[in-house]
């Protein structure tokens, strides 16, 4: 088999591979493309999950600071230390609240910031963060704090940094007044503590870091050295995150070693950028699972080429060798051999496409012996037809072609159409004769109609403008009849409002006297409430005497319960180290005394305005019994007046009843004559309209008829010119 770019069988192997090659390709690249598609959503998705679980674990640190912070800011105990500067309290407080929070620091300030106590033996100056955070809306923040101050409470000191990041929550501390006394506030530091970080890794299973700055100062991620604190991000990190604040997520180096990772910007209470919170998993995995499916693609794509090359050898050779023998016989066609058989026999299109050939071949062997004989025979006829055609365009349709042949259709059929068309001019030239009279009859017929029509239209002018003056006539006496209707229809409706009006006024005086009645009887109720309230005022005050004798009691518990809170404070002094926890109890019931004593005078206090009241409230008592009581009479004499006013109403409602009926009988009748009024311009109005529209038809009927006539000339004279014409043809 010989092979050529041009040759049908390499065409056919070149197809079969771009064919196999090409859905391999396809395959190759939408399926990597999607394996890493998907590998990187899934890891973007795991590493959301991983930053969203250090969040969780990071606020939850923030929550248990902040619910210590509550607690000790409400604490009535430490109020009362930060009042009397109660420093040895307050330090013992400190202490207690850092080993319940696990912070490196707890402190309480000044409202300045100037710290009182703390759980640090050195004096430790955080004035600046703690008002910071304790003003801040959330009370909570990442702060940075120098290295000078940390590392007196904290080992927080890593090589080529400069200060620490710490966990910070701070709370004012009101009196009762709810003026600001102090703070108290928490410092966790973060600088080389593994606490979070070590957390969140076995949540999550993925390493975690937390940047101040650029620096990590806690990690999960370990070198050769140990925790990789110190150590740096890359500067396209550093810039994305904490020089612009934005989140960053790609592939990055940590440590020597490729991982996908996700940035997001720390922030402190004020909301600037200070550090990085890192979540990150190696790349090595995602990597050779996508390596590996590029690598079955390429295998999948070289055993299916192989595959398609060997079918495309075999089908091509089925294919050329039937083609060769079409060739051959195309050949043996094209030098004049009608003769030659092509012998294919696949039993696919090729064999009909040679059985085809085969018969096209004896059709055309055939078609040239017949047009031999024809063609001499074509040649006379053609003349007998031009020599007919000559006669037909010179006007004489007498002529006939030679029937008399073998083959005489086409001649039969010249001859036909020649004997219709002579008919057809014989009777054209008798019709025109009788539309020439005609035409001449409708030309008459319409001069006499053109007369007649401009009569009517004078008439119909005439009546119109007598049908508008009538009109316009009736439209004012119909104007004149609607207005005097308006004024009739509203001295009905005044009337119609006054009745109503009268009736309301008789109605609402029937009230008032029933409302006079109703408010004698009230007022004797009010009297009878008046002295009851007087009885029940001096019974109360009865009773709050009562309660002094109880509050005296009350007073004195208070005093006693001081008085052992005292003692109590003086033996827990003397326990030392142990009695500490009782003095903080100690302490607290006394100002708990002391608050129930201040209670007691303030409840005295209250009695004592109370009973002043009371006496104040029974005077006023009877003086509104006498007021009720001259209210009593003035109610009577306002009844009196209700009943003249009711005689009253009564006789003028009788009397605009009357006015009522008039002006309606009134409106009716002038209702009744505009109705007629406008009857009549309505039906003038109408006749009017068709003297109009009369008028149009008739000018409308005057310009058809001018078309018309000038019609019929145009027919007249074309008639006469196709008689002219027709007479021009010879048929016999």
């Amino acid at each position: 088999m010989k092979f050529g770019t041009k040759k049908i069988g390499t065409k056919l192997l070149l197809f079969s591979i771009i064919s196999v090659i090409i859905p391999i390709a396809v395959l190759g690249f939408v399926s990597t493309s999607t394996i890493t598609s998907n590998m990187e959503e899934q890891s973007a998705s795991k590493l959301d999950s991983d930053l969203n679980t250090a969040e969780i674990i990071m606020n939850t640190r923030f929550a248990e600071l902040k619910a210590l912070s509550t607690y000790a800011s409400s604490t009535e105990g430490v109020k009362t230390s930060i009042k009397n500067t109660d420093i040895a309290d307050l330090k013992l407080r400190t202490e207690t609240l850092k080993s319940a929070s696990y912070a490196d620091l707890v402190l309480f300030t000044d409202p300045n910031g100037k710290t009182i106590a703390s759980s640090c033996e050195n004096s430790i100056s955080l004035g600046s963060v703690v008002l910071k955070v304790s003003n801040s809306e959330s009370n909570s923040g990442f702060e940075v704090i120098s290295n000078d101050i940390s590392s007196k409470f904290s080992d927080s000191t890593i090589k080529n940094v400069d200060n620490a990041l710490a966990l910070v929550v701070a709370y004012p501390i009101y009196d009762n007044g709810n003026s600001i006394i102090g703070n108290v506030a928490f410092v966790d530091v973060l600088n080389k503590d593994y606490y979070l970080i070590d957390e969140v890794k076995a949540t999550t299973g993925d390493e975690s870091t937390i940047f101040l700055d650029k620096y990590r100062i806690s990690t999960s991620v370990v070198s050769e050295n140990g925790r990789a604190i110190g150590t740096t991000a890359s500067d396209a990190v550093y810039n994305t995150v904490v020089l612009e604040g934005k989140d960053y997520s790609g592939t990055a180096n940590v440590v020597g070693e490729d991982f996908l990772t996700k940035y997001v910007p720390l922030k402190d209470s004020s909301g600037n950028t200070i550090g990085m919170l890192f979540v990150g998993t190696p790349e090595a995995p995602f990597v050779a699972m996508v390596n590996g499916a590029r690598n079955n693609t390429l295998l999948i794509a070289l055993v299916g080429l192989i595959i398609a090359v060997g079918i495309s050898l075999v089908s091509s050779r089925s294919i050329t060798k039937p083609i060769k023998e079409l060739e051959d016989g195309v050949h043996s066609f094209g030098s004049g051999n009608y003769d030659k058989l092509i012998n294919v026999k696949t039993g696919d299109e090729l064999e009909d496409l040679a059985n085809s050939f085969n018969k096209m071949a004896a059709d055309i062997k055939e078609l040239h012996a017949t047009l031999d004989t024809d063609k001499v025979v074509l040649a006379n006829t053609l003349k007998e037809i031009f020599d007919v055609m000559g006669y037909l365009a010179k006007g004489d349709f007498s002529i006939r072609a030679d029937e008399n042949r073998e083959r005489n259709k086409l001649q039969k059929t010249i001859n036909h159409a020649i004997e219709n068309v002579s008919k057809m001019m014989e009777g054209l030239k008798s019709e025109i004769v009788v539309l020439n009279g005609e035409l001449e009859e409708v030309t008459d017929g319409l001069k006499r109609a053109k007369e007649t029509s401009e009569q009517v239209t004078d008439a119909a002018n005439q009546v119109a403008t007598a049908a508008a003056d009538q009109s316009a006539k009736l439209q004012d006496t119909s104007d004149e009849l609607e207005r005097t209707a308006n004024v009739a229809e509203m001295m009905y409706m005044d009337a119609e409002k006054s009745v109503d009006s009268a009736i309301d006024v008789k109605d609402n005086s029937e009230m008032g006297v029933k409302k006079v009645e109703n408010a004698i009887d009230t007022m004797q109720k009010i009297t009878n409430v008046i002295d009851e309230l007087g009885r029940s005022i001096q019974e109360l005050g009865e009773e709050s005497k009562k309660i002094n004798e109880v509050t005296v009691l009350i007073k004195d518990v208070a005093e006693q319960t001081g008085l052992l809170a005292l003692n109590a404070s003086i033996e827990a002094a003397r326990a030392g180290e142990a009695g500490k926890g009782f003095a903080v109890v100690a302490s607290e019931i006394k100002s708990l005394a002391e608050e129930i004593k201040k209670s007691v005078e303030d409840i005295n206090r209250t009695i004592s305005g109370i009973n002043k009241k009371v006496g104040a409230t029974i005077d006023l008592g009877l003086a509104g019994r006498d007021e009720v009581d001259r209210g009593v009479v003035a109610i009577d004499e306002v009844n009196n007046a209700f009943m003249k006013i009711k005689e009253s109403v009564e006789t003028s409602a009788k009397m605009i009843a009357k006015i009522k009926e008039n002006a309606n009988d009134a409106s009716k009748n002038t209702q009744e004559a505009l109705k007629n009024v406008q009857d009549i311009a309505s039906i003038s109005e109408e006749f009017a309209a068709t003297a109009e529209e009369l008028t149009a038809s008739s000018e409308e009927q005057n310009r058809v008829v001018e078309e018309i006539d000038a019609s019929a000339e145009k027919m007249i004279e074309i008639s006469r010119k196709l008689a002219k014409d027709a007479e021009s043809f010879k048929t016999k």
